[in-house]
C-alpha cells in the first residue's frame, strides 16, 4: 500500500486483498489504497530471449542442434497475468516442440539452406500461442545449426563435389559456346565463299556472254564486207572449206577426204596459198593463219 514509482516501460498489477483482479496501475507516481495489493510488474520492452539448444532429427534421420532466439514484449499485462502462470516457460516449450516439427519434416540440406524458412515456421506458430497471453512476437531468428563431426566431413565433401560439379558444367556450356561461335564463324565463311564463287561464275558467264555477242558480230561484219565486194555466198562457202580443210589435216590420225574439184591435187602448202589469195582477192583484212 502507499506511493509507487512506475516507469514509462512499466505497469503494476493491483488485486485486492480478497484476491480479485484489481486492474493496472502507473506509469508514474501511483498510490495503491489500504485493501488491494501489487502482485507483479509487468516490462512492457520487448525482450530478448536465448533458448536452449534444441536436438532435432530431420527427416533423413541427421541429427542437428539449433540455437534459437525469441524476440517479444507483453501488449496486455491483464492476459499476461490472468492467462498463464508462467509466460516464459510456455514460449520456451511451444519453440522447441515447434522447432522439433518443422525440422523433422525437412532434408539435412534444407535445414542448413533454409534457415529463414525455420523462423518463419517458428514465428508463426510462436504468434499464435502467445497471443493468447497477451505476448507479441516480434522476431524469431535461428543463431547457430550445429552437427558432429562426421556429418561436417560429410557435408564438406558433398560441397566440394557439387563446386567440382559446377565448374565442369561452366567449362562445358563454355566449350558448347565456343563450338557455337566457331559454327557460326564457319557459316559465315562458307557464305562468303559461295556468295565471291556465285559472282565468279556470274563474271565468267558474261564474259563468255560477251565473247559469243563479238563473235556473231565478227561473222556479221565477215559476211557484209563480202556483200560490199561484191562476193557472194559461194566465195564465202570456198573459203570456210578451205579454213575446215586445213585445220582437218593439223590431226595426226589418218583421214579420208573428199576435196572438191577445183582442189584436188593440191598440196597443203598450195591450199594454204589459195586460201591467202582468195582473201586477198575478196580484201579482208584479217587473214587465216598459215600452217605448212
Amino acid at each position: 500500500m502507499g506511493f509507487h514509482r512506475v516507469p514509462q516501460f512499466e505497469r503494476l498489477v493491483v488485486f485486492t486483498m480478497t484476491g480479485k483482479y484489481g486492474g493496472i496501475r502507473g506509469p508514474g507516481f501511483v498510490y495503491i489504497p489500504p485493501g488491494y495489493k501489487v502482485v507483479e510488474r509487468i516490462d512492457l520492452r520487448e525482450i530478448v530471449k536465448d533458448m536452449p539448444d534444441q536436438h532435432c532429427i530431420t527427416r533423413d534421420n541427421v541429427v542437428v542442434t539449433i540455437d534459437p532466439i525469441v524476440f517479444y514484449k507483453v501488449v496486455d499485462p491483464e492476459k499476461k497475468v490472468l492467462s498463464i502462470q508462467n509466460a516464459e516457460e510456455g514460449i520456451r516449450n511451444v519453440a522447441r516442440t515447434t522447432l522439433r516439427a518443422v525440422v523433422g519434416d525437412m532434408e539435412f540440406a534444407d535445414v542448413i539452406a533454409k534457415r529463414e524458412q525455420i523462423a518463419a515456421q517458428l514465428k508463426v506458430r510462436l504468434a499464435e500461442e502467445a497471443g493468447r497471453w497477451g505476448i507479441d512476437v516480434t522476431t524469431v531468428e535461428i543463431a547457430e545449426v550445429k552437427t558432429d563431426r562426421i556429418v561436417e566431413e560429410a557435408m564438406a565433401r558433398r560441397k566440394a563435389e557439387i563446386e567440382q560439379a559446377e565448374a565442369e558444367r561452366r567449362a562445358t556450356i563454355l566449350k558448347a559456346e565456343a563450338e557455337k561461335e566457331a559454327a557460326q564463324a564457319e557459316r559465315e565463311a562458307l557464305l562468303i565463299r559461295a556468295e565471291a564463287e556465285k559472282n565468279a561464275a556470274i563474271a565468267k558467264a558474261e564474259g563468255e556472254k560477251q565473247a559469243q555477242i563479238l563473235h556473231a558480230e565478227g561473222i556479221s561484219i565477215y559476211y557484209q564486207k563480202l556483200a560490199e565486194l561484191g562476193q557472194g555466198a559461194e566465195t564465202a562457202l570456198r573459203f570456210e572449206s578451205i579454213a575446215a580443210l586445213k585445220k582437218f589435216g593439223e590431226s595426226e590420225n589418218a583421214k579420208l577426204v573428199i576435196i572438191p574439184s577445183e582442189m584436188r591435187g593440191l598440196t597443203s602448202g598450195e591450199l594454204g596459198g589459195l586460201a591467202q589469195l582468195r582473201w586477198a582477192e575478196a580484201g579482208i583484212p584479217e587473214k587465216p593463219e598459215k600452217k605448212e
